[in-house]
């Protein structure tokens, strides 16, 4: 399902927010957004996740608004070239564990801060809501892998876990330096690193560089 058409079947009961999370929100860079695509995703997930505490709300938001902005560039990217070159779907990038931010070892390994935890919790319930709309919409589960992996790929397009939105195998990543030089080695590195990343904070969910890499990648 179209994110666009996702967002506008989100349930709204509580838009007191919204003006607010727009002043916080729109005005950050979404380079590969345009402005009507941030507020009206702002808007939707606004009014839905009105009853949250406002920094986890506003946290969960920038956090859509970011992986959406990663599904931009693979759309560009790395679609075509894992469905059409990828001789072993999906291994590896629809490992069943991918989808989970932590394991039951993280808790005490890394000691997570409260809001990343948070955030986590937040993510794994709207993973839920987003699959539920990508069936209701026809897509059927494999029942093996990822529990989101379908006939159609992915149900997840704002929810991955940020180990699943920024994971690229070795041979993508290779693809990328030949096709875009040192741009596409440096994307595919920063992507790597926040893939690998151990999450402690919530600033460990998402990676700036990331998208600056990318913008060097793909030039306007």
């Amino acid at each position: 399902m179209h994110i666009t058409t996702w967002l506008d079947t989100l349930h709204s009961n509580h838009t007191g927010a919204v003006d607010t999370d727009l002043q916080a929100l729109a005005g950050s860079s979404h380079c590969f957004l345009t402005d009507q695509q941030v507020s009206h995703q702002i808007e939707c997930l606004s009014g839905h996740l009105g009853d949250m505490r406002p920094n986890l709300r506003q946290a969960v938001i920038a956090y859509t608004l970011y992986t959406r902005q990663i599904d931009r560039i693979q759309d560009t990217v790395s679609k075509d070239f894992c469905r059409d070159s990828c001789d072993r779907p999906p291994v590896g990038c629809c490992n069943a564990s991918h989808c989970d931010i932590f394991t039951p070892s993280d808790y005490f390994l890394y000691q997570p801060s409260p809001l990343s935890l948070q955030l986590a919790q937040a993510i794994a319930r709207l993973q839920k809501q987003e699959d539920a709309q990508g069936q209701a919409a026809g897509a059927v589960h494999r029942g093996q892998y990822c529990p989101y992996l379908t006939d159609r790929g992915c149900t997840l397009k704002l929810f991955k876990s940020p180990r699943c939105v920024h994971y690229l195998c070795q041979t993508l990543r290779t693809d990328l330096a030949g096709r875009y030089g040192a741009a596409g080695a440096g994307f595919a590195t920063a992507m790597g690193e926040t893939s690998n990343r151990v999450i402690a904070s919530l600033a460990d969910f998402t990676n700036p560089a990331v998208l600056a890499t990318a913008r060097d990648m793909l030039p306007a």
